[in-house]
């Protein structure tokens, strides 16, 4: 059993015996049951969007904007859209590795977040938008960045009065 005494500097001593081992410790097996009801394992075994009731008729689909749709682009970034029946925008953003690790890939997708929320009440609703990210936006300055991106979004119908199908 371990010691502790305090000393009288302040600091604990600790005693340099091996604790012994309390009787009937252990650590289950990796195929024991963990003790859960049916009911929670069961729950654990389908998926976060039936779990979470997620899934239903205006459910997205990434692959709508990567196969099909309009795509605009710019050395900067490129934007593909998509028609959706919701009375909103929706917006998704792609960072590949090549714009570097994920510092930077993290500051490059909050840094279009915030030019999308500057543009945000001239968004035209009912578009879902995929903006994909370029290498040289890495370099590129904040001002560069709002302008290919209003660029693009203009182009591709999301903003102003041009919409595209």
């Amino acid at each position: 059993m371990e010691r502790i005494t305090d000393s009288p500097d302040g600091q604990a001593d600790i005693s340099a015996q091996e604790a012994t081992s309390r009787q009937g410790a252990r650590l289950p097996r990796p195929d024991e049951d963990s003790g859960r009801s049916a009911r929670a394992r069961d729950a654990t075994r389908q998926g976060p969007a039936e779990a979470l009731g997620l899934t239903g008729d205006r459910s997205h689909n990434p692959l709508r904007l990567a196969e099909g749709g309009v795509a605009r682009s710019h050395p900067l970034l490129v934007g593909r859209f998509v028609r959706n029946d919701l009375d909103q925008t929706r917006f998704g953003f792609a960072t590949g590795k090549r714009l570097g690790g994920a510092v930077v890939r993290n500051r490059v997708r909050r840094r279009i977040r915030e030019a999308l929320r500057v543009m945000a009440p001239s968004f035209q609703p009912g578009w879902d938008v995929l903006i994909i990210a370029r290498p040289a936006i890495v370099e590129a300055d904040q001002d560069a960045l709002v302008g290919a991106l209003r660029r693009v979004l203009r182009s591709g119908g999301v903003v102003g009065g041009r919409s595209e199908s």
